[in-house]
C-alpha cells in the first residue's frame, strides 16, 4: 500500500523546460522576485559606489602628483625659491596628504636648510617624518635633516642624540669582513649612515669629547671603510 507524502505547501519540483518556466512564473518569482530585485539593485549601487570611490581616489592622487610635480620641475631647472613657493602652497592648501605631503615637506625642509632658515626647516622635517607612512627613505632623510639643523644651531647635545638614534636605527653593517666576503653581512638600506657617523664625530669634537670622537671615527673606518667619509675619518685620526 502506497502512502502519500504530506503536502509541504510548495509545488513539486518541475521536471521539464515548460514546467520549469511555469514553476518560476507562478511559484518561485511571486515568492522571491522582490528579494532578487532588491539584491540586484544593492549590487548595482555597491558597484557604482566602488567605481565612484576609485575614480575620486585616482583624481585625488593625480592632483597631488601634479601639485608635487610643479615644485620638482622648478628644482630640476635650479629655481629653488619657486619650488619652495609651489611646495608650501600645496602643503598649506591641504591638497597633499600622506606620502606626497611627506615628500613635499622633506624637499621644502631641504630648501629652507640651504637658505639657513633653520626653524622652518625643522618644522617641515618633523612634518615629513609624521607623514612618511613607514617609508624609510623619506623618514631617514628628514631625521638626518633634523640632526643637521641641530648642528647648524650649535645644539650639539641634541645633534649627538639624533645622530646616535639614526645610526642605531639604520646602521646594519657590522664590519665583519669574512661575512661581507661571504655575502652574509647585514646590508644598510639607508645609504647615509656613514655620513651620520662622520657628523657624529664632528659633534663630539665640538663638545671636546675626544675619546668618543676617536671611537666614532674608528667605527666609521672599520665598518664603512669603503665609503668616501672613511678617508675623512682616517685623516682625522692621524691628527688626534
Amino acid at each position: 500500500m502506497n502512502e502519500k507524502m504530506p503536502n509541504s505547501g510548495n509545488k513539486a519540483a518541475p521536471n521539464s523546460a515548460e514546467s520549469w518556466f511555469e514553476f518560476i512564473k507562478t511559484d518561485f518569482w511571486p515568492r522571491h522576485g522582490t528579494k532578487i530585485i532588491i539584491a540586484l539593485v544593492l549590487v548595482v549601487v555597491a558597484i557604482f559606489a566602488i567605481v565612484q570611490h576609485l575614480d575620486a581616489s585616482l583624481k585625488k592622487e593625480s592632483a597631488m602628483a601634479e601639485d608635487l610635480g610643479k615644485g620638482l620641475d622648478y628644482i630640476y631647472v635650479g629655481k629653488g625659491d619657486s619650488a619652495l613657493i609651489a611646495f608650501e602652497s600645496a602643503i598649506q592648501s591641504g591638497a597633499l596628504k600622506g606620502l606626497p605631503l611627506a615628500k613635499a615637506a622633506l624637499l621644502s625642509g631641504n630648501l629652507y636648510l640651504q637658505n639657513s632658515s633653520l626653524d622652518s626647516a625643522e618644522i617641515l622635517y618633523k612634518q615629513a617624518i609624521s607623514n612618511a607612512s613607514g617609508v624609510e627613505l623619506i623618514a631617514s632623510a628628514a631625521e638626518h635633516g633634523l640632526a643637521v639643523v641641530a648642528m647648524e644651531k650649535q645644539n650639539y647635545s641634541e645633534a649627538i642624540s639624533l645622530l646616535n638614534q639614526f645610526v642605531n636605527k639604520y646602521g646594519k653593517r657590522t664590519g665583519d669582513l669574512a661575512k661581507r666576503y661571504a655575502k652574509t653581512e647585514p646590508v644598510d638600506m639607508i645609504p647615509t649612515v656613514p655620513d651620520a657617523l662622520w657628523k657624529l664625530t664632528l659633534c663630539y669634537l665640538e663638545t671636546k669629547d675626544i675619546d668618543k670622537a676617536k671611537q666614532t671615527a674608528q667605527k666609521l673606518l672599520k665598518i664603512y671603510g669603503d665609503s668616501p667619509k672613511a678617508a675623512d675619518a682616517s685623516k682625522l685620526l692621524a691628527t688626534l
